[in-house]
């Protein structure tokens, strides 16, 4: 599809307010008075934020993500997170505001994407969260290679036509292992058609001996996993509802749904 052909599909999703482009492609902001909204020239939303509560987290997919800080008896004290793919920076800002003590590490491929971030959705410049213009493999193979490590890993690493399918790769997936703290926890941002794949869910079962799974209405398929075991169903509760008034959401009703086929 040409570029003008590409715009003409995108939603309405109110006004236009910015538009560029960059060597993959379109890029665009709309505004309809109460939210802000993020496309790559698709009938995808790429980022949703409203405007008077930025940090608040509007998708259930993304929810669903950070609702992985249940597993975590003292979430505050967590010191470090990744996240794979910036967009608007919702995920990245929420867990700067949610986690007082990490540096969050953002990786976005697009250096146009990450400036929009900024100027548009409010991603806060701190000393604690660091943008790194970058790949996502490359970023986490040097980040092995030096032997660091983070506890919480998210990837959301999408492209203009859908899935970036780096993240059903064994080779990423053993790198993120590699990656993560013997405690930490990798988070997926997969579609539902996914979870067919069943070599893909195998050989993350391998890599990682505890596996929780979700399926969101909008047709996300949202993959926690990890070396340790989680916290039984009654605790995480209990953390959820501790979570709860800086979430702006009860993160219950997005983490039980992990607990569903858990075995």
């Amino acid at each position: 599809m040409s570029k003008q052909n590409l715009l003409s599909a995108n939603p309405l999703l109110g006004q236009e307010i910015h538009r560029r482009f960059d060597e993959f492609g379109p890029i665009q902001v709309f505004d309809d008075g109460n939210k802000r909204y993020l496309s790559f020239g698709t009938t995808d939303e790429q980022s949703c934020q409203l405007k008077s509560q930025p940090f608040q987290l509007q998708h259930d997919y993304l929810r669903c993500m950070l609702a992985v800080l249940s597993q975590y008896p003292q979430p505050l004290t967590i010191t470090s997170a990744t996240v794979l793919g910036l967009g608007g920076g919702s995920l990245s800002a929420a867990l700067w505001q949610q986690l007082p003590r990490a540096h969050i590490h953002a990786v976005e491929l697009r250096a146009a994407v990450a400036q929009i971030a900024y100027q548009f959705f409010q991603l806060p410049r701190d000393k604690r969260l660091t943008v790194h213009t970058n790949d996502a493999v490359d970023f986490v193979s040097t980040q092995v290679k030096q032997q660091q490590k983070t506890q919480l890993l998210f990837s959301d690493l999408y492209l203009a036509d859908g899935l970036n399918q780096v993240q059903q790769q064994t080779d990423f997936l053993e790198q993120c292992g590699e990656y993560l703290t013997h405690d930490g926890w990798l988070v997926l941002n997969l579609w539902k058609e996914h979870r067919s794949d069943a070599q893909l869910l195998s050989t993350i079962k391998t890599l990682f001996p505890t596996v929780l799974q979700t399926t969101t209405h909008d047709g996300n398929w949202i993959i926690w996993a990890s070396r340790q075991k989680p916290v039984d169903k009654k605790q995480a509760r209990i953390n959820c509802k501790v979570l709860q008034p800086a979430f702006g959401f009860n993160p219950w009703g997005f983490c039980k749904v992990f607990y569903r086929f858990f075995k």
